[in-house]
């Protein structure tokens, strides 16, 4: 594991958390909002604070006290004043994504016996749509109502009334003592929903994953970061909301995807969490836009060596050679953390030479999330790093390759699958080692490099296995080409081979013939030409012996990973 080279404060529930950050930061900005007419405010870790307070003691009266309270809607500070205010002393959170069908919304709501859910107007259609049939006596709460309507209570009149509570004396929920190793989240993971898995995470697992992250990778007070993905997912609501809420940064809400060039713009950010999908989209632009431009690359090259230069002696030179590639994430960007999925390692490469310091870590929901990541003192670009402060890791039935499945042990690691005995005894040994279920390798310096899932793995006719995962990565250098899976296949004669399906970028195949209009021919020759270029790259048995060409992006997740 990697030693912590930051002090770090001792916390072990997620008030204690607040409670830190409210003192030593006070009046400075925690979020950065916009009201209802567009104007952006500033409210202050101390606003913040008395907030929760305030809708943790209205919740309290409520009876809700030692509840499940499901939260859902639209990345909001009303979201994350909801959330803290729930693992701060009322009970247990159960963030829901608000994209999912009612169905699964209603299973997660009985399966984790919610007492209320908090949520936006967006999604309370959808609730509302089907009233009837949600479960008996849950309490259904707004965070747009002005006021208590047809039986919803409105967030800001239960806001308003624990303000009103307290200054009558009412501190139960202000005092109470927060047993950090109990239940204090249940989450549905992405793909999951009602018997299937639910993780139950303590506040402990989740502050000891804080903590070891803020360890190794240095955030300061006053940093702006947008918030894209969506907080219900662990990623997002430890690293973009917790860690930030420890270091001091002012956290800036994405108006969603179709917005993300205006909101970096809007607020500047200093730090993003993004997918591999997102930051690829951003990578491809730029490298047309250096392509356009005349010795574009070479003038990449270079710059990227001066600024490396600059660095070892303490300088920043980046904004001076690359202030342009800079403004396509807003101009005051220095630092991206991806993870979730795989990316091109050329991409982090080609980030970190532009001045703007990229790393990509490992995780899962079960970890909370983060178990293996690189760091501000060792960050290799094709590597998911090495094990985080806290964390013990190994690999398990490693192949002649070295290849095994990733074990972890730490206190970031879950209680358990909710009610699911089944599920615990397959995720656990009987050493206590938690198995994620994904493949790797390590270095002689203990560094990890991820080959994939076990459940995705190729296993060819001649018993060769082959990682969809390295072999999306390399067809994805290619810009004729936007999404891609790679699986397994059947020939002719009935064994399996490697089959890809592909989603070609017309714009980039159209740029290839002066902009005109293309059709079928063009691309299946472009798809083709590609499909030739990776067999050429890798061994025999890895070759994509056949593939299939689609006309519609992959469905994803709502981290923009595609469901496979």
């Amino acid at each position: 594991m990697t030693r912590p080279f930051y002090k770090v404060r001792e916390f072990h529930d997620l008030r204690e958390i607040l409670t830190q950050s409210a003192f030593l930061y006070g009046h400075s900005p925690a979020f950065k909002i916009k009201n209802e007419v567009g104007q952006i405010l500033n409210v202050s870790y101390k606003h913040f604070q008395a907030d929760v307070d305030a809708l943790g003691t209205a919740l309290f009266e409520l009876g809700l006290e030692g509840k499940r309270i499901a939260i859902a809607g639209a990345n909001s500070y009303k979201w994350c004043t909801s959330y803290l205010a729930v693992t701060g002393g009322v009970g247990v959170a159960v963030p829901t994504d608000k994209e999912l069908p009612f169905s699964d919304i209603k299973s997660i709501l009985e399966v984790s016996e919610a007492s209320a859910i908090i949520f936006d107007s967006a999604f309370g259609e959808k609730l509302l749509e089907h009233r009837g049939e949600l479960p008996d006596g849950i309490l259904l709460i707004s965070t747009d109502l002005k006021h208590d309507e047809n039986g919803i209570l409105s967030y800001e009149r239960l806001l308003n009334r624990g303000y009103m509570l307290i200054g009558g004396g009412k501190v139960d929920y202000i005092n109470k003592v927060v047993d950090g190793s109990s239940l204090t989240v249940l989450l549905f993971t992405s793909g999951t929903t009602g018997m299937s898995k639910a993780v139950m995470l303590s506040a402990d697992n989740i502050c000891s994953d804080v903590r070891s992250i803020m360890g190794i990778v240095k955030i300061n007070k006053g940093e702006r970061i947008l918030s894209i993905l969506p907080l219900h997912h662990t990623y997002e609501c430890s690293i973009t909301f917790l860690c930030c809420i420890y270091g001091g940064v002012t956290i800036c809400f994405c108006d969603g995807i179709r917005h993300i060039k205006k909101n970096l713009e809007e607020y500047r950010p200093d730090i993003l969490i993004l997918v591999p999908l997102i930051l690829e989209k951003f990578y491809k632009r730029i490298r047309k836009a250096v392509d356009k431009e005349r010795g574009g690359r070479a003038k990449l090259a270079v710059g990227g060596a001066l600024c490396r230069a600059a660095g070892i002696v303490g300088l920043d030179a980046s904004s001076f050679f690359f202030g342009e590639i800079k403004k396509a994430f807003g101009g005051s960007v220095r630092m991206i953390i991806t993870g979730a999925a795989a990316i091109d390692p050329e991409i982090i490469k080609s980030m970190n030479n532009c001045g703007i310091r990229t790393f990509q870590g490992y995780g899962l929901t079960e970890c909370s999330p983060i178990v293996i990541c690189n760091s501000d003192r060792d960050n290799k670009y094709d590597s998911i790093g090495k094990p985080i402060p806290e964390v013990e890791a190994r690999l398990d039935n490693c192949d002649e390759n070295g290849v095994g499945e990733i074990c972890v042990k730490g206190p970031m690691v879950m209680l358990g699958y909710y009610k699911n005995e089944e599920a615990n005894r397959a995720a656990f040994d009987e050493d206590g080692w938690f198995h994620t279920g994904d493949l790797a390798r390590t270095d002689s310096h203990g560094r990890y490099y991820i080959c994939g899932r076990i459940k995705n793995v190729i296993v060819t006719t001649n018993g060769k296995n082959v990682y969809p995962e390295e072999l999306e990565s390399l067809l994805l250098r290619d810009e004729r080409i936007k999404e891609c899976i790679v699986t397994d296949g059947v020939d002719d004669k009935g064994n399996t081979i490697v089959f890809a399906k592909i989603f070609p970028d017309v714009k980039a195949i159209s740029a290839e013939y002066g902009n005109r209009n293309v059709g079928e021919r063009e691309i299946s020759k472009a798809m083709v030409d590609a499909v030739k270029k990776l067999n050429s790259q890798v061994v025999s048995y890895k070759m994509i012996k056949r593939f299939e060409i689609v006309d519609k992006e992959f469905p994803k997740t709502t981290t923009s990973k595609i469901k496979r």
